[in-house]
């Protein structure tokens, strides 16, 4: 006599199956709620944060804004050869200002074209071009130091050609930021997507950032406020990407993100490092020169 085995078909199989299933439905959408509910909290506390920096900037001890963007970043610039818009002194030297506005350009054309998600090189071409950018800086930059150390420059430094070069090698430094960013937290990178494909993209760049340093050496004093602040936007906001991305790995958030809001525990404590570090570097340059 053989003995029975029950199938896939038997009433009592299938209602074990479909209670496990639902069980696990139901624990997917605890987690799911919990998960929603957490990011939820995360993203009140990342707004408070955000506010609470800004607001930290009136309370910098300098007598006004322009003194008190100065002061922020201090710690990350020399602050020598600053430009001047309007009769305002902006908080970074000429290259570090075309650099960080540069890094602010090539962020909005990325996005403009599509490419928030894009997970590979340049090709060649470009990617040789942007090499080259990065190179005119150093060139310019060991020009203006041999220079100031009283030997004989190649050629006589000036600030329009320190903001143009800066300019070159931000477009560089914001494809590395936009790589790091995709390629380590994104689960949705788009891995033959390169983050610049296409000549019309680069001149893109390249006509934005002319058409910004032109404003500059033409003293348009309507934009004087709004560079400023663009330059303390393009070195806050350069750190805070290399913060979160280096935090959100060592949480464990690598590999899974498809929406930036998902960032927000990670997000709120790189602000605080950001914060945290600008008011460092800062204290430490004002301890030093006091010494």
């Amino acid at each position: 006599m053989q003995e029975h085995q029950p199938s896939s078909s038997d009433p009592v199989t299938e209602r074990v199956i479909a209670e496990v299933h639902a069980t696990l439905a139901a624990r997917s959408q605890q987690i799911r709620m919990q998960r929603a509910k957490e990011d939820h909290r995360w993203r009140t506390f990342f707004l408070i944060t955000l506010i609470a920096l800004i607001t930290a900037i009136f309370f910098v001890p300098a007598p006004t804004l322009e003194r008190k963007l100065i002061l922020i970043l201090s710690g990350v610039c020399a602050q020598q050869h600053n430009l001047f818009v309007g009769g305002i002194q902006l908080p970074l030297c000429a290259r570090d200002t075309g650099m960080y506005l540069s890094v602010l350009a090539t962020l909005g054309v990325i996005r403009l074209r599509g490419r928030t998600r894009a997970g590979a090189l340049p090709p060649w071409h470009i990617l040789a071009s942007l090499i080259g950018l990065v190179a005119l800086m150093a060139v310019d930059g060991i020009n203006s130091t041999i220079n100031e150390i009283g030997m004989t420059p190649w050629y006589e430094p000036r600030n329009d050609l320190r903001a143009a070069t800066g300019m070159g090698a931000g477009v560089g430094l914001a494809v590395a930021l936009t790589l790091l960013f995709n390629r380590s937290l994104r689960r949705d990178v788009a891995v033959n997507l390169p983050v610049l494909g296409q000549w019309r993209e680069l001149g893109m760049i390249a006509l934005i950032t002319t058409a910004i340093l032109t404003a500059i050496l033409l003293d348009v004093g309507l934009l004087a406020w709004p560079l400023a602040l663009l330059d303390l936007v393009g070195v806050g906001g350069t750190l805070f990407v290399t913060a979160v991305t280096a935090l959100a790995a060592v949480m464990n958030y690598d590999g899974t993100i498809t929406r930036v809001t998902q960032l927000a525990r990670p997000a709120t404590f790189a602000l605080l490092v950001t914060g945290a570090f600008l008011a460092g570097m800062a204290l430490l340059r004002a301890t030093l020169m006091r010494g």
